[in-house]
């Protein structure tokens, strides 16, 4: 997703490289800031619970994706805000994953879920990159693109709610003692 951001925003808004590279950089700013600020949250606000972060990141990158395939129906000056935002949806949720999946495996499987977890995110990355890439030259257009990445966002933040709780957690209580 990042990799086609500077071209985006480069094609979509005629800025030159170097100002498309200044909001990949409030991107991967965006990133860092959720990778630290989603765990924080999930410990804090949800107990420890991973997905009600996931899919609020889903939803996240709905509203970012969803930005981006305005184009230039969008302010040029909501672009530094939408690069960070941009940021988040993209790989904010990348901790939360990872801290689901090994709490799944518990103490006996941690590594081998988050070993496939990692082939599966990066397939997904393998793939998804170039499927971008065809959909935006089969179309022309980024928008189409972004809105389909929007789209596969919401499947994400509607799909992940409804899962049967994955981790079983103890009570509050029984946890202090």
């Amino acid at each position: 997703m990042l990799a086609y951001f500077v071209l985006s925003t480069r094609d979509t808004f005629g800025m030159s490289v170097v100002d498309a590279a200044r909001l990949l950089a409030l991107a991967h700013l965006g990133g860092a800031a959720g990778r630290l600020g989603w765990g924080v949250v999930s410990d804090r606000l949800f107990g420890g619970r991973r997905r009600p972060g996931l899919t609020i990141n889903a939803l996240i990158g709905v509203a970012a994706f969803v930005g981006l395939g305005l184009g230039a129906l969008l302010p040029p000056a909501l672009l530094p805000a939408l690069a960070l935002v941009v940021g988040i949806a993209a790989v904010g949720w990348v901790g939360l994953y990872f801290a689901l999946v090994a709490e799944i495996g518990g103490t006996r499987s941690a590594g081998l879920l988050t070993g496939l977890a990692v082939v599966f995110s990066w397939s997904g990355v393998l793939i998804g990159l170039p499927l971008f890439g065809l959909l935006l030259h089969a179309t022309d257009s980024y928008r189409v693109a972004w809105l389909v990445l929007a789209a596969d966002a919401l499947v994400v933040a509607a799909t992940l709610p409804r899962l049967r709780p994955l981790v079983q957690r103890e009570p509050a209580t029984e946890r202090a003692g």
